[in-house]
């Protein structure tokens, strides 16, 4: 499995590229910048078989259409943050959405399973900064005998990355004091992301990469 992060727009929000060795792409949260985003799928060979998003906020989705004019593909994202991300409401500046989604939208829940050649991902439902809020837990099966429900073995032994987006940030978490933030949800998601395997890589919506391990030991919002 590949990665590369390519901090987009006037927030800095993370858009992941993750890729199996024959170039079956994954392209995560297309905040802003999509000429940029479809520049580096094309100078690497990769042809994108899917985007999927973490959350409806505008620093993580404004570019999507624009995206998917350009390299056409299947995106998913939870209906709840669906609802209202294509509407003025989610617009601030210098965020501007279109009012209409793009085709392609698949809708993404609890257990959702996407695939780009030998990977797999799965949704984690992890509502708290947003209704629909979603982690993506990517995992690399080429070789592997397990079965899709061990969602953090597989991860794990394939040298998985989970995708946090505004959920989990190295030692910090995403707020919940935007309009449909819900601090108890939050509580709920992030005592599901203790539970996955220390060794697990984080790539998260905004700033550096970090391992499930490190937030157990630093962040304080992951401690008991």
């Amino acid at each position: 499995m590949n990665t590369l992060t390519i901090p987009v727009g006037a927030y800095a929000a993370n858009c992941h590229i993750v890729w199996d060795d024959d170039g079956a792409a994954f392209a995560v949260d297309p905040g802003a910048e999509a000429p940029r985003i479809a520049a580096v799928l094309r100078e690497r060979g990769l042809r994108l078989a899917a985007v999927l998003l973490t959350h409806g906020h505008a620093d993580h989705m404004s570019a999507l259409a624009d995206l998917l004019a350009a390299v056409p593909a299947p995106w998913h994202m939870h209906a709840a943050d669906a609802a209202w991300a294509f509407s003025e409401r989610n617009e601030f500046p210098p965020y501007r959405v279109p009012h209409e989604a793009p085709p392609g939208f698949v809708a993404a829940g609890e257990g959702s399973v996407v695939e780009a050649g030998t990977l797999r991902a799965t949704a984690l439902h992890t509502p708290g900064h947003t209704p629909g809020g979603l982690c993506w837990l990517v995992g690399d099966l080429r070789d592997s005998d397990l079965p899709p429900s061990a969602r953090g073995d597989v991860a794990e032994r394939q040298g998985g990355v989970l995708l946090s987006g505004d959920t989990l940030f190295a030692g910090s978490i995403g707020r919940t004091d935007f309009p449909g933030g819900d601090m108890a949800a939050m509580g709920r998601s992030l005592r599901r992301l203790r539970a996955l395997p220390p060794s697990l890589r984080v790539l998260a919506g905004h700033g550096p990469d970090t391992d499930i391990a490190t937030e157990l030991r630093h962040n304080p919002f992951l401690q008991d």
